[in-house]
């Protein structure tokens, strides 16, 4: 398949000073005959015409059309003085659209940069879209991404910004796991830079870096909730609202909900969970928001909770977050307001023991608005608490705020609730001999799981 000359396809090519001039189809590629329009050409040291001395054709690569990846090949002219006196002899035409000895052509450059740094695909990806290799890839995002990361008015305008960990590199045999930080604009949803590391330095040195001015107009801060980036933000950030990421809130909430049925299994039925234990069966269900939940899976979480939770702890947690849920998900401040004061009514009613204590509730919470705002006191991530005390500060390390047992009046209305429910399906409730056989055995199965 293939065609000659046409003024549509060098529409269609869409690249300024060029025109096709045959188009076929050779190993499912697009291979475009193409050269430039431009037929008089002047000496660059003389200025006298130039005529033609022949041609070179060069092979490079474009943007994918129809599903499929296009070569052109480009008959570069070549062209000669024809003034004795002039030093210039010979020379190869150049075009703006693709630079000398490119393998691409400028606008794949730059759509290979923009779908690395935006789209965040993967270098490998896009190396194996455009059919060139991965190192050809990154000097394009390189090459049109520097610019853009060294451009000082991506930063102007940010009045809300926020920060995460990110994991960069994993861990091997011979090296240790690499983080960095990201710092992103809340209000655009632009990435600002990327630091190395995930220390409280890391985070200090690229503040530092700021203007005052700039730092002046930061009103709010959202975080990973960890005491070292919290205080990170003191002295150059002091007076903006601090705010707790609802993703890393909600994930804390269901850390709480795991932690309190595994040791209700262990309580209940003395063994880790097992396929049929009530309160492994409904793990994932626990962790699921409750408006996502179908009718069926409502139904086997108050079976499951029925079957395996005589205390309510569990159902006790799982109300906790979704009350906390509720707290991030309330349209304007008023609905916010009432949400976080069912929390913490019901935090005052509840005991949990995975919950540490950070003084009370509201201290933990930092009365904060609909934002949630940590106001100097954010909710520690448990798995940071073994970073040294003279790197990342002397403060505390408060995780949630300190919750209450149910009273048992509303335990009891809790778990008639959860068992009188019109969809709730029966239960078998498993024999605890078969469950004392198996853990007596002499060697524990492979099989069992947390």
């Amino acid at each position: 398949m293939g065609q000659h000359r046409s003024a549509s396809a060098s529409r269609l090519l869409g690249l300024d000073g060029f025109e096709v001039l045959a188009a076929q189809v050779v190993g499912g590629e697009w291979c475009l005959n193409v050269e430039t329009t431009a037929t008089v050409v002047g000496c660059m040291g003389c200025g006298v015409r130039a005529e033609l001395h022949g041609r070179r054709t060069v092979r490079v690569r474009d943007l994918p059309s129809g599903g499929r990846p296009v070569v052109l090949w480009w008959r570069k002219r070549i062209w000669r003085c024809r003034e004795p006196a002039c030093e210039v002899r010979t020379w190869t035409e150049r075009a703006a659209a693709i630079g000398p000895r490119a393998v691409l052509t400028e606008r794949a450059r730059a759509e290979a940069c923009r779908r690395v740094g935006k789209d965040a695909h993967a270098v490998a990806a896009v190396a194996r879209d455009l059919g060139v290799g991965w190192a050809t890839a990154m000097r394009c995002v390189q090459d049109h991404g520097t610019p853009l990361v060294n451009d000082a008015a991506r930063l102007e305008g940010v009045a809300a910004l926020g920060l995460d960990e990110t994991s960069f590199l994993k861990a091997t045999r011979l090296a240790p796991a690499q983080w960095v930080t990201g710092l992103v604009d809340l209000e655009r949803g632009q990435l600002l830079d990327v630091v190395a590391d995930r220390t409280r330095a890391a985070v200090e040195g690229w503040l530092g870096a700021r203007p005052r001015g700039w730092l002046a107009r930061i009103g709010t801060v959202a975080l990973d909730p960890w005491r070292g980036y919290a205080n990170a933000l003191l002295a150059p950030l002091g007076h903006a609202t601090v705010v707790v990421d609802h993703f890393h809130a909600i994930r804390l909430a269901n850390a709480v909900v795991d932690q309190v049925r595994r040791r209700v299994q262990q309580a209940t039925l003395g063994h880790r969970g097992r396929k049929r234990d009530p309160l492994y069966r409904i793990r994932k269900l626990l962790l699921t928001a409750a408006g996502q939940l179908t009718d069926r899976g409502r139904a086997r979480l108050r079976a499951g909770l029925t079957a395996g939770d005589p205390t309510g702890e569990v159902a006790a947690a799982w109300q906790g977050k979704e009350l906390l849920r509720a707290v991030y998900a309330a349209v304007g401040p008023a609905a916010a307001r009432a949400a976080l004061d069912r929390f913490y009514r019901w935090a005052d009613g509840v005991q949990i023991p995975e919950l540490s204590p950070a003084g009370s509730h509201r201290a933990g919470l930092g009365g904060r608005d609909p934002g949630l705002a940590c106001h100097k006191r954010v909710l520690q991530r448990p798995h940071r608490g073994r970073q040294p005390a003279g790197q990342e500060g002397k403060a505390g390390r408060p995780r949630l705020p300190q919750l209450r047992q149910l009273p048992p009046t509303a335990a009891t209305a809790l778990g008639r609730d959860l068992a009188q429910s019109p969809n709730q399906k029966t239960t078998r409730t498993l024999t605890m001999p078969w469950c004392r056989a198996r853990r007596s055995s002499s060697t524990r199965s492979p099989r069992a799981r947390l």
